[in-house]
């Protein structure tokens, strides 16, 4: 078991990310790191688990310490599919099988190489990677599975309820974690009626069990005194009382109702959502090569070995197997072409398959030492079983290195911090998303980059406790209406508002171009978003604009594209536009403030490095950057300096290179020119 662990876990710490990465490490990681709150459903466990190892960080950064956490959970993770799947192979046996030296060391290094091959398998090893909570909710799955074995094994026994108890926290705890175990609720069930049925309704199993899950979920009780007392930047979900724990469990924000929807369906069951099931499948145990197909073949082979030594075992483990994957596909109820892949939501079913394979090729290697012991090559017995099914993990290691070798991938923390290093002092930054969003506060919260900007995604701002949250955070910050003003405008039919806002400063404060003259005030055209109606995100930016009245620097991310009615006074500026009061026409931006806010002061470390992978997330930025790169290429061809363009040119070019991003092929209509020489 150590073995399996160390091998793991070497792996794991030799390929995480350095630091943060995009969606749920960011955020899950500015949680754990000032003991707050993440986005609901959350997992307090895996914050308090977390918390700790950021302020031990060994000359390491907290995000760092935090995705090596991660690798040691999934290296846990494996170890115990060692030790579930070897002994579910010790069923049937006789004694003296059991105590047969040789035959026991064959099974127990098949078994680990069967778990090692879940280690590097793609899925587990994406996420072992980076801090998110589906590592954990990994573990906690193969600790299910080895109380359902033990309860098996017990179940004709007086003290059997105990081992009903114990799953029953699991369970509730899991609630803790990220929910997903919840899918195998009625596996267990099964699980528990094909093996001894009454336990399902005798008083001591049923009452313990509902005692142990109400335990179970207490723990996130914890939420409201995390949520009172945080210190952190993000404070929107952060839960205070009984009420909003409820909102915040039942995600409320997003629908409610635990998010169940199993009819109607999103998208087309078969040809979308089992479809993508099985894609994940084929990725992780059979990708189309003779390899790639040993991993499948070893779980058949696994699963013929359960039957053989106990028949009912090997259904109950089957059927237990089919309802995991049903209920997961039934619950999670997919839209067809959805942004993030699920691939995370079906790693526990990629545990509970691992267990067969695990058993499968602890069977190989004891029968191949059995053979060669029987032909009378007892020397080299153990050696050759290894070596043969050593190719089974060893494939997945090799093959699955260069996609999952994530220890030079900065990508995320040099966009947040490329983002905030150019902003002007104490600018209001909008941002619209998590990418744009969690990195920049993990930076300013944890690390302490530029502090003095104010983070405000602008698409949160349609829920009232995210607004309040931005005052409770600085009273002084430029919001003057009240939430009940907010909501009457809300509700009434937008025509058209056209607001005066008067311009207080010198021209020189707004950095503006030579020959823009700013004007005593300037009128803004609000339109309606939908409809006749204006959306409540609109009312706050009005608001800001309004109380603000330019004594702080409003800017908008690049990532928010046109921003609408106000893109008539954005100026680009690089990885984000400043609003200026200008009359007449756009403003302009300097070609010396572009060059030096995407050439002086930022970051592309990796773009330029073909051993280190772009991942899709990343290339999506990539693409940003080149943007950004347009409008100065733009501006110094406007200007008649071609030469400076085509030398711009180049280091974009050098610094990312077009075949990185998959723009190596553009059209002559989209693609970056400089006047011919």
């Amino acid at each position: 078991m150590l073995a399996v662990f160390v091998v793991a876990a070497a792996v794991y710490w030799r390929t995480a990310y350095p630091t943060i990465t995009w969606f749920d490490s960011s955020g899950y990681s500015l949680a754990a790191a000032t003991l707050g709150v993440a986005s609901p459903p959350g997992s307090v466990l895996l914050t308090m688990l977390g918390w700790p190892f950021t302020r031990i960080t060994f000359g390491l950064s907290p995000a760092h310490m935090l995705n090596l956490l991660a690798g040691a959970l999934a290296a846990i993770t494996v170890a115990l599919v060692f030790v579930v799947s070897f002994h579910a192979l010790q069923r049937g046996t006789t004694t003296a099988d059991r105590d047969g030296k040789v035959p026991s060391i064959a099974t127990m290094l098949g078994a680990a190489l069967g778990a090692l091959t879940l280690a590097f398998a793609d899925t587990l090893w994406e996420h072992a990677i980076k801090f998110t909570p589906y590592v954990l909710t990994a573990l906690v799955t193969v600790c299910i599975l080895w109380t359902l074995i033990q309860w098996w094994d017990a179940a004709d026994q007086p003290h059997a309820w105990r081992w009903i108890a114990l799953l029953a926290l699991l369970f509730g705890l899991d609630f803790s974690v990220h929910r997903t175990n919840a899918m195998l609720m009625p596996g267990a069930l099964a699980w528990i009626a094909m093996r001894r049925p009454r336990t399902l309704v005798e008083p001591r199993a049923v009452f313990s069990a509902v005692g142990a899950v109400i335990a179970g979920l207490a723990v996130q009780l914890l939420l409201i005194p995390i949520g009172r007392h945080t210190s952190s930047l993000w404070r929107a979900d952060a839960p205070t009382n009984w009420a909003s724990l409820w909102d915040y469990l039942s995600v409320a924000r997003m629908g409610g109702g635990f998010l169940v929807q199993f009819v109607p369906r999103n998208s087309d069951l078969w040809s979308v959502q089992i479809a993508d099931f099985l894609h994940v499948f084929r990725d992780n145990f059979f990708d189309g090569t003779v390899l790639g197909a040993l991993p499948a073949i070893a779980g058949i082979v696994g699963i013929v070995a359960l039957w053989k030594r106990e028949r009912r075992f090997a259904v109950a483990f089957v059927v237990l197997l089919a309802l995991h994957a049903t209920t997961t596909v039934a619950y999670f109820n997919i839209p067809a072409n959805f942004f993030r892949p699920f691939d995370r939501h079906y790693l526990p079913i990629c545990v509970t398959f691992s267990i067969a394979i695990a058993c499968g090729l602890g069977v190989v290697v004891r029968a191949m030492v059995e053979g060669t012991h029987r032909h009378g090559i007892r020397p080299t017995a153990g050696a050759l079983a290894a070596l043969l099914v050593l190719v089974v993990p060893g494939s997945r290691l090799v093959s699955n290195w260069r996609d999952h070798d994530a220890s030079r991938r900065y990508f995320t923390r040099d966009f947040a911090e490329n983002a905030l290093r150019n902003l002007p002092p104490d600018a209001i930054f909008f941002t619209v998303g998590d990418n744009d969003t969690y990195p920049l506060l993990y930076l300013q919260d944890v690390e302490g980059v530029r502090r003095d900007v104010s983070v405000v995604n602008i698409s949160m701002t349609n829920l009232p406790a995210y607004v309040a949250d931005l005052i409770r955070r600085d009273p002084s910050f430029p919001i003057a209406m009240s939430q009940a003003e907010r909501d009457s405008l809300s509700r009434h039919v937008w025509t058209s508002s056209r607001s005066a806002i008067a311009v207080r400063g010198a021209p020189a404060e707004f950095d503006l171009s030579p020959g823009e003259v700013a004007p005593d005030t300037i009128w803004l055209d609000t339109p309606p978003t939908y409809g006749d109606r204006v959306i409540p995100s609109d009312i706050v930016l009005l608001d800001i604009l309004r109380s603000n009245r330019w004594r702080r620097p409003i800017t908008f991310s690049a990532t928010a594209g046109d921003i609408g009615w106000l893109q008539p006074l954005a100026r680009a500026d690089g990885l984000f536009s400043t609003i200026v009061p200008t009359r007449d026409r756009p403003p302009l931006s300097s070609i010396d403030r572009l060059r030096r806010n995407l050439l002086d002061s930022v970051t592309y470390r990796g773009f330029a490095d073909p051993s280190v992978r772009v991942e899709n997330d990343t290339r999506g930025f990539g693409l940003l950057y080149r943007s950004a790169f347009a409008k100065l290429l733009d501006a110094e061809r406007t200007a008649g300096k071609g030469d400076l363009c085509r030398a711009d040119l180049a280091r974009l070019v050098g610094l990312v290179p077009p075949q990185r991003l998959n723009v190596a092929g553009q059209t002559p209509a989209t693609a970056l020119v400089c006047p011919v020489k």
